[in-house]
């Protein structure tokens, strides 16, 4: 029997084949290709790991999992969402990081010490608030708050302007490398191999519903292919004449030197007005916005002049900022979908090409119930823990977008 090449692209996991032939004969077929290593893709791969659905491959452009847009996420994990469907992914999501070691054997830092949200306007205050009585319908502790209030939850900021706030005690922090980290060991450890280095750059439907593919020069063929490439994900659809209609946007952040005057407890705070928010990193600040007037690319180059503009902005809402010293200057991005919610499940008259992307932004976050999700989707046919029907593709084509309003 001839003997094929090994992909050139590095790999970490063990060489297997759904039979327990000749692997080497038949080492580029996968019951489920997994296109994109950040922490997404590593969930469902971890998530359809546990479920023995047969050989599970990722295939990452990088050189490294999660080195794309989740090494710039801000780790926001957070239940103050307008749709009782992103509160549902939150809630499961907030869990599982909670009991990540236990799970994974890798600590994601998850600190609760809320999400303080600043409201300068009598229409946001009125729309938040309206907003919290469903979310604490839904058993999410959300108070609304005087500027008062808000200043005794973070000392020092400026509420002159402000006609109110709300704030979540459960929401909170995590690492967005550590979750990817931990996704990957436990994936691995159930026989997932991790491709690193390998961009798909041709796919195609096969006989019988599954998919034929290329992957650094490589060919391959699966059962199953997901879509998980974050704010590439419109040209991995495009591969297969999918229109998947996600955005890439450039989100921008610095993090500070160490401020003596930081509390210890800080939650993460946004100022509505300006879409500033700021949170503790590594006994500073990490401050960041995003400008809604970019085009949308793939820039992820800082723009100092930009971040300046940004600095001002935190400086008004908190004085103390100004004597603040820039450590790192960063750049990132979004995935923006139209509604500003996530795209998820089985492509229309593709069953079997599945999607997980267009988070605008909160897809670290929920990144845990996206596993559970589309494991569910591949394994059983349906996600049965999570209504995922809400997020469907072919809610554009009907019409019937519901859109997410607190997008940071």
């Amino acid at each position: 029997m001839r003997r094929t090449r090994r992909n050139r692209c590095q790999k970490t996991g063990p060489e297997r084949d759904s039979d327990e032939g000749n692997v080497m004969g038949k080492e580029r077929f996968t019951e489920v290709a997994i296109v994109g290593g950040g922490v997404i893709g590593a969930s469902i791969a971890a998530h359809l790991a546990e479920r023995k659905v047969g050989r599970v491959v990722v295939f990452e452009r990088e050189d490294a999992l999660g080195t794309g847009s989740t090494a710039k996420a801000a780790g926001g994990v957070r239940l103050q969402f307008t749709t009782a469907a992103n509160v549902a992914l939150s809630r499961y999501s907030m869990e599982e990081i909670r009991n990540f070691k236990e799970r994974t054997g890798v600590d994601a830092d998850f600190v609760q010490d809320g999400y303080l949200f600043l409201l300068d306007s009598e229409e946001d205050l009125a729309r938040f608030s309206e907003t919290a009585v469903v979310q604490r319908e839904l058993g999410a502790p959300v108070e609304v708050i005087t500027p008062e209030e808000a200043r005794r939850i973070l000392p020092g900021i400026e509420i002159g302007d402000l006609m109110g706030a709300t704030f979540c005690a459960e929401d909170g922090v995590a690492t967005p490398a550590a979750l990817v980290a931990g996704y990957a060991a436990l994936a691995r450890r159930e026989g997932v191999e991790l491709r690193r280095g390998c961009e798909v750059t041709a796919a195609a439907v096969a006989d019988g519903g599954g998919f034929s593919f290329v992957a650094s020069g490589e060919r391959w063929e699966c059962d199953w292919l997901v879509n998980a490439a974050g704010p590439w994900a419109g040209q991995v659809g495009a591969l297969l004449g999918v229109d998947v209609p996600v955005s890439p946007v450039r989100r921008q952040f610095f993090t500070t030197e160490p401020l003596p005057w930081v509390p210890k407890k800080m939650p993460l705070t946004i100022d509505w007005g300006t879409g500033v928010y700021m949170h503790l990193h590594s006994g500073g600040m990490l401050i960041g916005n995003s400008d809604p007037d970019e085009p949308p690319g793939f820039s992820q180059t800082p723009d100092l002049d930009y971040l300046a503009g940004v600095w001002e902005d935190a400086t008004r809402r908190l004085p103390r900022v100004e004597n603040a010293v820039m450590k790192t200057l960063n750049a990132g991005l979004y995935e923006v979908s139209p509604d500003h919610n996530a795209i998820l499940g089985p492509v229309p008259g593709l069953p079997r090409f599945v999607l997980a992307n267009g988070f605008s932004g909160h897809g670290m976050q929920h990144a845990p119930a996206v596993g559970r999700a589309i494991s569910e989707v591949i394994a059983d046919g349906e996600s049965r823990t999570l209504d995922i029907g809400g997020y469907s593709l072919a809610r554009f084509a009907r019409g019937t977008p519901a859109s997410e309003h607190n997008v940071i």
